[in-house]
């Protein structure tokens, strides 16, 4: 999909359907609302007051002007209350318009730039947030229907003040560079499992780069190490959970060097399950056909890279990114086995399906050893505990850096997608320890998410450090908050707003 702007006057833009807003509570519409209520004789004023539409969040009005508007279709969108109205509410905005536009089959939607007139948000973070919406609206994985979903082609937005296009116009070219990286780390989700084993995501990364420029590609570097680079640096965690599979593990190790030489690196570290059976732990057999996105940390990570390169922030940033598939064999690891880490550090296993831990212990030792970053995130769909403290709604964050953490929830708040911060107060970790080796893997029925978080932080050590447990937003069963059923693309968002906060222009 094309996302632009247009200079003019929504009255005369044709397009296949204008868009136009109302908040609740409205009896007068005003604004690009009020003249399009003009032109139509008073039709959207007559809707209103008798009852027909009455401005509520994501309600719908759709009118066919037979004349004074150029446009064969209006559709009036409902924002709610003003008063708690705001930039993540615009890019949610965008999903009942494409929605109802790919189900009439129309090829080209413009828009007024929702809360950029008299609402008063900054025009070019409103239009960042808008086409960011509608980039991740415009999103589908049909690539195995016969019958394939029709696609808007053109989303403009219309704004008549000429002074106020060029800031649209760069905030609306950031929100698409930005869509487009996270659709790109969600058909990674999206891919059934035995199209994308541990071989196949290596494979995806390698492609990263892809349709990047030039510029973009002459600052990355894409690497990716089998099994015997694994075993040859002692990787015993990633090799315990990969030995179950024919599928060999794979280490996927991206870099981008967006700022000087010598400057320091953000290692970003995802976790990267293409399929998890919970190994000899097995999982029950319902839902297990959505362990498939056990690899949305991994694909957010690469995700993250992509769209950094692609928006030109000055910072070197690597993913790294352990493939593994966890499935159960006669060669399989077992709970009881004793694991040796790549840090040295020892993990009794008490169940096989706490196994992403174990290759991110890995995967964060590497990390802090080739590039001794500045700082370290890690996000995994890690814990079902998580998803019983924090639903759907909101990611757990911990870590080990108070700075690190107040920047990390800046971002969040930023970019609208949510995380909370949990501790890891030391008496948790006495969960973790092991009676024959250092550290087990699982601490018991109490306070999983952060034992599964104690464990991880001793990896990272003195390194500033940050872990995401995404494992109850990667993926909606429904719609909300501005996404269709199926993966979201997180923790992508978040990290492009940590990583751009003090360069973007």
């Amino acid at each position: 999909m094309k996302i632009e702007l247009v200079v003019g006057d929504i009255l005369r833009h044709k397009a296949d359907m204008v868009v136009v807003n109302l908040f609740e509570g409205v009896k007068r519409p005003g604004g690009a609302t009020g003249a399009v209520d003009a032109a139509l004789g008073g039709a959207i004023s007559a809707a209103i007051r008798d009852g027909d539409f009455h401005g509520k969040w994501g309600e719908t009005l759709l009118l066919r002007p037979g004349k004074g508007v150029a446009s064969p279709r209006v559709l009036v969108l409902g924002l709610g209350k003003k008063e708690k109205f705001s930039l993540e509410l615009v890019r949610q905005s965008a999903l009942p318009v494409v929605r109802l536009a790919r189900k009439l089959r129309l090829r080209t939607v413009a828009s007024v730039l929702h809360g950029a007139g008299t609402f008063g948000l900054d025009p070019k973070e409103a239009a960042r947030f808008a086409a960011l919406g509608a980039a991740l609206s415009h999103y589908g994985y049909d690539r195995y229907k016969s019958e394939k979903e029709n696609r808007v082609e053109r989303f403009q937005w219309v704004e008549i003040n000429r002074s106020l296009a060029a800031p649209i116009r760069k905030g609306l070219e950031f929100g698409a560079r930005l869509g487009d990286a996270i659709n790109w780390a969600r058909d990674l989700v999206s891919s059934p499992p035995g199209d994308l084993r541990p071989d196949g995501l290596a494979r995806a990364a390698k492609a990263l780069p892809k349709g990047l420029g030039s510029a973009a590609t002459k600052k990355m570097r894409v690497r990716v190490f089998g099994k015997k680079e694994i075993e040859a640096w002692g990787m015993g965690g990633i090799l315990a959970v990969g030995k179950g599979s024919e599928a060999p593990p794979r280490l996927i190790v991206a870099e981008y060097r967006g700022g000087r030489p010598g400057d320091p690196w953000t290692a970003l570290v995802g976790k990267g399950v293409t399929f998890d059976t919970g190994g000899i732990s097995l999982k029950k057999w319902e839902g297990m056909e959505k362990m498939k996105y056990d690899m949305a940390g991994g694909a957010g990570m690469l995700g993250a890279v992509r769209a950094a390169a692609a928006l030109g922030i000055r910072k070197n940033i690597v993913a790294v990114v352990p493939a593994v598939e966890n499935m159960p064999s006669g060669t399989a690891f077992r709970p009881g086995d004793v694991i040796r880490m790549m840090s040295g550090k020892t993990v009794e296993v008490f169940s096989t399906d706490a196994e992403g831990r174990l290759i991110l212990g890995d995967a964060i030792a590497y990390a802090k050893k080739r590039y001794r970053p500045a700082a370290m995130i890690d996000a995994a769909t890690l814990t079902g505990a998580c998803v019983v403290a924090l639903g759907s709604v909101t990611m757990g964050m911990m870590g080990n850096d108070g700075k690190l953490l107040s920047r990390m929830k800046e971002a969040s708040a930023a970019s609208g997608e949510r995380a909370w911060e949990l501790p890891l107060h030391e008496e948790y970790f006495e969960q973790i320890k092991s009676e024959i080796g250092d550290l087990k893997n699982i601490g018991g029925p109490e306070a999983g998410t952060i034992t599964a978080g104690c464990f991880l932080k001793e990896f990272a050590g003195d390194t500033p450090w940050v872990h995401l447990d995404i494992a109850g937003v990667a993926w909606r069963e429904k719609e909300r908050m501005g996404y269709a059923p199926g993966p979201t693309g997180a923790p992508v968002r978040l990290l492009v707003e940590f990583l751009s906060q003090a360069g973007r222009g």
